[in-house]
């Protein structure tokens, strides 16, 4: 499906790391793993791809089944998808600054479309103590502006690079050159993981997960003595 004009300014808009809902302030670990000098700048490129390839894979399945609820939102299932979405992110952490930035995120964009399903989602989450995590929220949101499916899980996990990107920009000596590099090589790998589950039938048993370093990191957070990120 071709993406229209009005769509490709609102999935601009809704990927913006200048977007008001605290992305900023989180690194997901990785504060932890350069302090402990496990994350260099010469590693960072690998590690990015690696972590894109096992985290990403879990979330764009979760994106993208939060997109098709759109087309018939069913409030059971939205709860339990963000309620399986929580199970998988063991570290407290990265899940709190997940369901923070879900919950903001959704949030911002009920006020923007005054989309009754959009406030449905956000209510029923709030009433049911369940997390809204930032993945489902943004598929959701991406399909009740109908903007293409490829194009939402592709914006999703280029706003996750270019926040991870950014962290580590303010954590290492890492120029914007580097940066901008690092993030445009790593477009491939951004395809071929929307290519996999766009299109595909999907169910929450094909969600895998590991990663033992990043859970460990976000753990170990907490007792850095200084921390310049939340998460």
């Amino acid at each position: 499906m071709q993406i229209d004009d009005v769509q490709l300014l609102r999935l601009l808009q809704l990927a913006d790391s200048a977007l008001p809902i605290g992305s900023a302030a989180h690194s997901f670990g990785l504060e932890t793993l350069t302090v402990e000098n496990l994350l260099t700048v010469e590693r960072l490129e690998q590690f990015l791809r690696d972590y894109v390839e096992e985290s990403g894979q879990a979330e764009s399945i979760f994106c993208c089944l939060a997109y098709r609820l759109a087309s018939s939102f069913e409030m059971r299932e939205w709860l339990h998808i963000n309620a399986q979405a929580s199970a998988f992110k063991t570290a407290r952490e990265s899940r709190n600054a997940s369901a923070t930035l879900g919950r903001r995120f959704l949030q911002l964009a009920c006020d923007l479309t005054d989309s009754p399903t959009l406030r449905l989602a956000l209510q029923s989450a709030k009433q049911d103590k369940t997390d809204i995590h930032y993945s489902t929220a943004f598929g959701l949101v991406g399909g009740m502006l109908a903007v293409d499916e490829m194009a939402t899980v592709l914006a999703y996990l280029q706003q996750t690079v270019m926040g991870l990107v950014s962290a580590c920009q303010r954590l290492q000596p890492l120029g914007q050159n580097q940066a901008s590099r690092i993030v445009w090589r790593l477009q491939s790998t951004l395809i071929a993981l929307a290519h996999q589950f766009v299109g595909a039938a999907l169910h929450i048993d094909d969600v895998v997960l590991c990663t033992p370093l990043v859970d460990l990191g976000s753990m170990r957070h907490p007792t850095l003595s200084t921390r310049l990120f939340v998460s």
